[in-house]
């Protein structure tokens, strides 16, 4: 049962949102959130998980309309507009590990300075990196110098390391491989055994099974069901409920099939990579992508999988080898990427930050006609979106204004609408809830087989690659080598 208002740590008390034209984005949400305990929610992409952390924080995008009321323990009740009055209780009373690592660290500061700055000592700062088996040297490593898994880890680590009563987790396990999804999850519920509230939003199954307490589900901006974790997950009431946890990779269909081996997309031979003054984070590596094929890049956080992604794709590098593209080799003539760029493209982990902030989406993919001349916009993209299912109303606002897995769908949009041969996608589903997950996976492999482009997909959750993928190339960290394996 949820917690009275005496016993609880958090209580939302009729929640609406509203976007600028007066549409309903979240509706009359209340939830409470007990001392001590874990309030697990999930639901789809875009049904206003990350807005309800937002207003926790008074950090709604610009022009949204908020209602309702927010209680913390020993506060008076705030209301949820009040943006000043929420902003007071960062860091002392609520912390937040956010969605996307790259918009929460300062670029110009290290990691370890950063953290410092939020109140942490230089003993607590290395104890919580260690937590996550993350070296003193990340500390006083810049961002960038960062994968998206280590960031990741690393805001872990920051927000359980500050101390607040109350922690919002937004997808604290996005871009974790499995052994860090453990460690993660078995972090957050040592913290509520020791008294903290944890409200935690996620896509993942495993951390709604792990983690004891109350699993609300949301869907367009509505609480659909809503009880204690393992009742809800063994049986649960509403249609909607019962989908979304069939969804989950594991329960794919196997898609393996052969390829045409004589016909590339793209290529590699010899490839390694090292940061200056590091050990190699690979090397040796070979792999063929064939057009109409599926390669699954995975490894653990932290061994390279981005960096390799980039470097096939000639935005990066190496320290040594080749990469063919339709027979070019693109590192011994770097001339012949510019002409080529269009039909080689990435699906980025951090999507929103692919597109200009400040400029509507409509107008964004209207540019795509500059880049590929001939382009049937107004004919191609309808169909497009459909099949995406996104909502040709998401076309008007800004990138600011969408979820992070409306960002990812419209990102591949964009990428399909250039017919490429290659894409690269690096976590292209960690944004996604389980139902889109399998509707997106299924759309791009479709798209892979109709088309004849070749597909890269690094990710970590091994039963969607073994699901989607027809060939595996696994980097390590221990050996940091690489080995190339038919999907078992």
């Amino acid at each position: 049962m949820p917690a009275s208002t005496a016993e609880a740590a958090l209580t939302i008390r009729n929640l609406w949102i509203r976007d600028r034209e007066g549409g309903v984005l979240v509706r009359n949400v209340s939830l409470s959130l007990p001392r001590g305990g874990v309030l697990t929610l999930i639901g789809e992409t875009g049904s206003g998980k990350s807005l309800i952390a937002q207003a926790l924080f008074g950090m709604l995008p610009e022009g949204l309309k908020v209602e309702g009321t927010i209680h913390l323990a020993g506060q008076p009740p705030i209301p949820a507009g009040d943006a000043r009055q929420l902003a007071a209780l960062w860091r002392s009373t609520l912390a937040l590990v956010p969605q996307e690592p790259a918009r929460a660290f300062d670029p110009t500061m290290t990691v370890g300075r950063q953290m410092a700055l939020a109140g942490m000592g230089e003993g607590e700062v290395a104890s919580s990196l260690r937590t996550f088996d993350l070296p003193e040297a990340v500390g006083r490593a810049y961002p960038f110098a960062l994968s998206g898994g280590m960031a990741q880890r690393v805001l872990v680590a920051w927000a359980l390391g500050l101390g607040s009563p109350v922690v919002v987790a937004d997808e604290p396990t996005k871009g974790l491989d499995a052994d860090r999804v453990t460690q993660a999850v078995s972090a957050l519920a040592a913290l509520a055994r020791a008294g903290r509230s944890l409200l935690v939003i996620t896509h993942d199954r495993r951390v709604a099974e792990d983690l004891p307490g109350t699993l609300a589900i949301l869907r367009d901006g509505e609480i659909v069901e809503q009880g204690e974790s393992t009742a809800v997950l063994a049986a649960p009431v509403s249609d909607y409920a019962r989908t979304w946890l069939d969804a989950d990779p594991r329960h794919w269909p196997r898609c393996l099939r052969c390829c045409d081996m004589s016909s590339l997309a793209l290529s590699a031979h010899g490839l390694a990579f090292a940061w200056p003054g590091q050990a190699p984070l690979f090397r040796a590596v070979d792999l063929h992508l064939p057009r109409g094929g599926v390669l699954a890049v995975a490894g653990p956080s932290g061994s390279g999988k981005s960096t390799l992604g980039d470097i096939l794709l000639g935005i990066r590098r190496p320290s040594a080898g080749s990469v063919e593209w339709s027979g070019v080799d693109i590192v011994a003539d770097p001339s012949a990427i510019r002409p080529r760029r269009q039909r080689y493209q990435k699906l980025h982990q951090d999507p929103a930050s692919t597109f200009v902030p400040h400029l509507p989406l409509a107008r964004q993919f209207l540019a795509l006609r500059e880049v590929r001349p001939g382009l049937a916009i107004e004919r191609e993209m309808p169909p497009l979106l459909e099949r995406l299912k996104v909502r040709p109303s998401l076309l008007g606002r800004r990138p600011g204004e969408i979820s992070g897995g409306e960002a990812q769908r419209l990102a591949l949009a964009r990428i399909l609408l250039l017919d490429p041969v290659a894409i690269v996608a690096d976590e292209p589903t960690s944004r996604l809830d389980p139902v889109v997950q399998r509707e997106t996976m299924s759309l791009l492999r479709s798209i892979v087989d109709q088309r004849g482009l070749g597909l890269v997909l690094i990710g970590h959750d091994r039963a969607m690659l073994r699901a989607i993928a027809d060939d595996r190339l696994e980097l390590g960290i221990a050996e940091r080598a690489a080995s190339s394996s038919r999907l078992a």
